[in-house]
């Protein structure tokens, strides 16, 4: 009875323990999870209507930030703005929410649309997309899911026209004449004009008008896009952007399109100067500077990583090969019997000076010019890079002094011969003398 009682015990206590597992289990899994939800504030859509889309994301542990792209056809929806947190541009707009300082349980972000023609639609959340934790598990990113949103623009009903028609006297059937009703004559009310036109972060001049079509402005980024704002005087009117993508550094040309209903069409150009921001990385006793997209090494001096522009510069034992200094991958030189690449060669230009080539040792972080390290470094590496020839005279002299040292070892080897060899036969030097004799 004891051992039935003990095997029932010994089941409950087992089960009660998955139990309370599995609850554990789903209350962690539970905390790690968040539901982004698109809706929108219209049903039934019309072209030509303002359409605000809301992102709802919610989570049952505190959420610490949120970044997300999310896709949709740009040729139904115009994107117009989305606050400080979102951008957009042609087919996809981004909300960039991580800077957060208290957490929530729920986000929620509007953005603003134009319905520009009639058509479908469908808002997709793509990645990259991450929604973070807050506090101990800022930098954990949490499961995501979400349902996409369909928006369907119906074409804009005509109003219907009703043709009063006048009174008048009635004539004999013979003389009245069947009344005619005009065709009406199609108004071109479309404008090719934008009503506003603005790049975010950028200061554009002249201040815009839009009987002015061209602008120039200056910005430094690291960014080959940029973020694009306007309005359109006719909201049924097309706009199409050129050149906003893989701009580099110096002049860029963007064109904004905007093409009426009718058929007009404007063109305005914006003459953007692109600067690369400069920025410092350690590398020991050597600063490694990203300026106007190069390479720039600074110590007392600076340095500017150059292409080798030949190769028959390269000095012999060395081979082309990459290195990465900083953020950038530079061409350098190493000896071919240097395995673990201690030194490299840097062809660079310092300043007020011609390019020559610069010995660097990455160990010690130092930079030296290798013409007058060479015969060191020749030295230390086993002759693994030839050294300039030196003078045969020199060479001769120094010969002629190990000749003379060899023959002073030799004299001295046969007196100290005689010497062991007089003393075990116990002669003076007087049998020395007369040795010699």
């Amino acid at each position: 009875m004891c051992s039935i009682r003990k095997r029932i015990l010994y089941i409950i206590t087992v089960f009660i323990f998955f139990m309370a597992a599995g609850l554990i289990n789903s209350s962690n899994a539970d905390a790690s999870s968040a539901s982004v939800d698109i809706t929108t504030s219209k049903n039934n859509v019309v072209k030509g209507d303002t359409v605000y889309v809301i992102i709802t994301i919610t989570s049952n542990d505190e959420i610490g930030g949120f970044k997300g792209y999310f896709s949709y056809d740009n040729s139904v929806l115009r994107y117009v703005t989305g606050g400080t947190v979102a951008s957009g541009n042609d087919d996809e707009f981004l909300i960039t929410d991580t800077d957060r300082e208290e957490a929530s349980g729920r986000l929620k972000y509007s953005v603003k649309f134009i319905a520009r023609a009639s058509g479908n639609t469908t808002l997709m959340l793509k990645q990259p997309y991450a929604v973070y934790g807050y506090g101990s598990n800022a930098e954990e990113e949490m499961s995501v899911s979400y349902s996409p949103l369909n928006i369907v623009v119906s074409p804009k009903k005509k109003p219907v026209q009703v043709t009063k028609k006048p009174a008048s006297t009635k004539k004999p059937e013979a003389t009245r004449k069947p009344e005619v009703t005009p065709s009406p004559v199609p108004v071109d009310s479309g404008s090719a004009k934008l009503e506003s036109l603005g790049i975010k972060n950028i200061m554009l001049s002249p201040a815009f008008s839009p009987d002015t079509y061209k602008y120039s402005g200056t910005v430094e980024t690291e960014d080959t896009s940029l973020d694009i704002l306007y309005e359109t005087e006719d909201m049924d009117a097309d706009v199409t952007v050129k050149g906003n993508g893989g701009l580099s550094e110096g002049k860029n040309t963007i064109k904004v399109i905007v093409k009426s209903p009718s058929g007009s069409r404007s063109v305005y150009k914006l003459l953007i100067t692109v600067k690369r921001q400069e920025r410092l990385t350690g590398l020991g006793n050597i600063k490694t500077i990203l300026r106007d997209g190069g390479v720039v090494l600074k110590t007392n001096d600076e340095y500017t990583v150059e292409e080798i522009p030949d190769s028959s510069l390269i000095p012999e034992g060395f081979g082309k090969t990459e290195m990465k200094l900083g953020d950038r991958v530079v061409k350098v030189c190493s000896s071919e019997n240097d395995t673990e690449h201690k030194f490299v060669l840097l062809y660079c230009r310092k300043k007020g000076k011609k390019p020559e080539f610069y010995l660097y040792d990455k160990e010690e972080q130092s930079l030296m010019p290798y013409a007058k390290v060479q015969s060191w470094y020749r030295g230390n590496n086993g002759n693994t890079v030839v050294a300039e020839e030196q003078d045969a005279g020199t060479e001769i002299q120094k010969l002629e002094y190990m000749l003379a040292i060899a023959v002073i070892i030799c004299l001295l080897l046969v007196i100290i011969i005689i010497s062991v060899y007089m003393h075990f036969k116990g002669m003076d030097k007087d049998d020395l003398s007369e040795i010699l004799k």
